[in-house]
Parts: C-alpha cells; sequence; structure tokens
C-alpha cells in the first residue's frame, strides 16, 4: 500500500506540473457537454440523467486513455521513467497508481459537467442513486483504465497517441458515452456496440446507476475485458522491461 500511494504522488506531481494536460482533462468533457449532449435534452428527467452520466463516462474514458495510452508510451523513452523502473516497484503498484490518479482528475473534471447538467436541465437525482451512479462510474473505469495502460506498453511513442485516437472515438461512439441508445446507431454500430466494454460500461452506469437494476451480463462482460486488458498489460510491461534492462 505504501508503494502504491508513493507511485500515485508521484505521477499526480509530474502531471500537475502540466497545464496542457490538466486544463483540457478538465475543460474539454464540459465543452463536449455543452456542445453535443445539452441540445439534445429534453424535458423527461430520465433522458436528462442519461446524458449527463453518458458524458461523465466520456470524460473519465478521456482522461484514463490518453494518460496512459500516449502517457505511458512518451515516458518509456525518458530518463526519469527507466530510473523509477529500477526501483522496488512491482507492476502491480505502477498500474495501481495510475489508475488512481486517473480517477483523481476524473472526479475533478466531472465537477463543472455535473454542475452545469443539474443547473441547466432538470436532472433531479437522490442522495443514494448519486452514490451509485459515481460507484458505477469509478468502478467501470478500472477495465477502460487498464486498456489505457495495455495500449501504453504495446505501442511506441509515434504510434501512441493516433491508435488510442482511432480505438477512443469509436468506443466512445458505439459504446453510448454521447448519449447515443443503440437503436440511434448505424447499423454497423449497433452490431458491434453490445460487445464494447464501453457499452457495457454505459449499461452499468445507467441500469444500476440510475435505475438500482444490476444488468449482470454486462456487468461480467466488462470484468472480462478488463482481465484481458490486465493481462496484456503485464506482457506489455515485461516486454518493455525486457527490451530495456536485459
Amino acid at each position: 500500500m505504501t508503494l502504491l500511494i508513493l507511485n500515485a504522488r508521484i505521477q499526480f506531481a509530474e502531471l500537475i506540473r502540466y497545464p496542457a494536460f490538466t486544463i483540457p482533462s478538465i475543460g474539454l468533457p464540459l465543452v463536449s457537454y455543452l456542445i453535443f449532449g445539452l441540445p439534445n435534452v429534453s424535458d423527461r428527467d430520465d433522458r436528462a440523467a442519461s446524458i449527463m452520466v453518458a458524458f461523465a463516462a466520456f470524460a473519465i474514458l478521456g482522461i484514463a486513455m490518453f494518460q496512459f495510452g500516449v502517457g505511458i508510451a512518451a515516458d518509456r523513452t525518458s530518463a526519469w521513467e527507466r530510473y523509477v523502473r529500477t526501483l522496488p516497484s512491482s507492476a502491480g503498484d505502477r498500474f495501481a497508481g495510475r489508475i488512481l490518479v486517473a480517477l483523481t482528475f476524473s472526479l475533478v473534471s466531472l465537477v463543472p459537467l455535473i454542475a452545469v447538467a443539474v443547473t441547466a436541465t432538470q436532472v433531479r437525482l437522490g442522495v443514494v442513486v448519486w452514490i451509485r451512479v459515481l460507484g458505477c462510474l469509478l468502478v467501470g473505469s478500472i477495465p477502460l483504465g487498464l486498456l489505457g495502460i495495455m495500449l501504453g506498453y504495446l505501442l511506441s511513442e509515434r504510434g501512441a497517441l493516433p491508435v488510442t485516437n482511432l480505438i477512443f472515438l469509436p468506443l466512445s461512439y458505439a459504446g453510448g458515452l454521447f448519449g447515443t441508445t443503440p437503436r440511434a446507431l448505424p447499423t454497423v454500430a449497433a452490431r458491434i456496440s453490445p460487445w464494447l466494454p464501453t457499452r457495457q460500461w454505459s449499461d452499468l452506469i445507467v441500469g444500476f446507476g440510475l435505475h438500482g437494476h444490476l444488468p449482470a451480463h454486462q456487468t461480467a462482460a466488462l470484468l472480462g475485458w478488463g482481465l484481458c486488458f490486465a493481462v496484456l498489460a503485464v506482457i506489455g510491461y515485461r516486454r518493455d522491461e525486457t527490451r530495456q534492462y536485459h
């Protein structure tokens, strides 16, 4: 636990010193919601809440994938990263530290988005519902964070940004993180949507977070994706370690 917290503190200190990361991370989700989400909100409370939580998940996914997928690929070439890798810290401590930092930034980025949604729409949720929604957002973000870590260790520095963008946008759109339901998607996207971890995450947030009904199949599938991403992330970490230090 001590090494986990230490890793998280180091990574948080690194990121907080880069306004080019922190400001867009906090501002982009709000701007996206104002442009794409708010105009589609009607007077129906359930629709307003569904769109709000969808864009909240979109915010967390962006931070997780770009902090990890792009950030790790860039860090791997730095002298500081080489030094840190020589310290007595396991891959699990480093992964958990990165996820903890991503969750911290995610919570901060959700504050302005939720404030605007509550002020400008008919979103009125009880305390228990808010707790369920935030819990689903944070717990469900862990498998997607592991996806970002996997990309960060499997991709080169030059390839990380374009590949992450190519994965991030389709996952967000087809996975319902723009507030789109499967029926509103084009035919091809609608067919692959149920198989995507983002759609399963979205179903978890709406089904259990907003309505209190746990979607068992989607939850199990999301956990399965998380396990696959974790295994591939460890493989990528070990491969990179072998290349650079042996």
